[in-house]
């Protein structure tokens, strides 16, 4: 019994439990060399390195049933190969990772709009450049109202989701500049979801280009036109002309309001240029 070591000790070599160990002798992994009448199991001093390994690839994520299958018929080149394949899985897990940080900074940068016009009078117009952006467009589901602006926004989000995209970069409305300037916004106007920076290449979506934007803060729902007039009516006297589609990007909805409030907190985007 000198050579023997019993299963809590062996346990203790690796920080593992003896549950471990017993549940690695029902599966026929890592068998004691001996089980006394009183079932407690004992190993062999020379089956040490064979658990470090064990170890080792469990440790790097390779499961305990391709470890099995690797136990019966090792060598150095199909280990080589099982390593590979784990570090592509690995390099793969961390080009999700990757994305999924991408995905919550984005998210922080479009609270933090928020956070800072808090020193920006509402409704009062300003000018920022914007850089270029893609983002998917669904006509508004009619009548247009706050229920089907619901179901037209998550018919894009389905979208985003049956493609393993999170919906990070921000979504609201757009209203088509021909539409604007017939002072019928609503027309083909529609729910927009941006996409991540990293993932811009839908063939379905629609590309807003870098520009100076005509730009206002406001409290409302997209389909109340007041504010977007109020911007329009600034642009004009200020010497500016639309130049493209208009943006009602959503920065806080509803549902961070403790009080029952029914507005959305929003930023309009409207890009312009000078009257020539």
């Amino acid at each position: 019994m000198d050579d023997l070591i019993a299963i809590s000790e062996m346990a203790k070599f690796y920080g593992i439990t003896r549950q471990t160990l017993i549940y690695y002798d029902e599966i026929d992994l890592f068998k004691p060399v001996k089980v006394d009448c009183k079932g407690y199991r004992y190993y062999s001093r020379r089956q040490i390195p064979y658990l470090r390994e064990i170890c080792f690839l469990k440790s790097v994520g390779v499961s305990l049933k391709e470890i099995l299958e690797h136990f019966k018929d090792r060598s150095a080149i199909k280990e080589m190969k099982l390593l590979k394949e784990q570090r592509n899985r690995i390099a793969q897990e961390v080009s999700r990772l990757n994305k999924l940080r991408d995905s919550i900074n984005q998210r922080i940068r479009l609270y933090e709009q928020s956070v800072e016009a808090e020193d920006v009078n509402i409704r009062e117009p300003f000018i920022r450049r914007f850089p270029a952006q893609r983002l998917l467009f669904h006509e508004y589901v009619k009548p247009i109202n706050r229920e089907n602006l619901h179901i037209t926004l998550m018919t894009l989000w389905r979208e985003v989701f049956r493609k393993e995209l999170v919906p990070c970069s921000g979504f609201g409305s757009l209203f088509r500049k021909e539409d604007i300037l017939k002072h019928q916004p609503l027309a083909s106007a529609g729910s927009c979801l941006f996409l991540p920076t990293w993932n811009q290449d839908y063939p379905e979506s629609i590309l807003i280009p870098p520009s100076e934007c005509a730009c206002m803060y406001k409290y409302g729902m997209p389909y109340d036109t007041e504010s977007l007039e109020r911007l329009m009516d600034w642009i004009e006297i200020n010497g500016y002309e639309l130049c493209g589609d208009v943006i009602d990007l959503c920065l806080l909805d509803t549902t961070f309001y403790r009080e029952q409030k029914t507005l959305d907190y929003c930023l309009l985007l409207a890009p312009i240029q000078l009257k020539a």
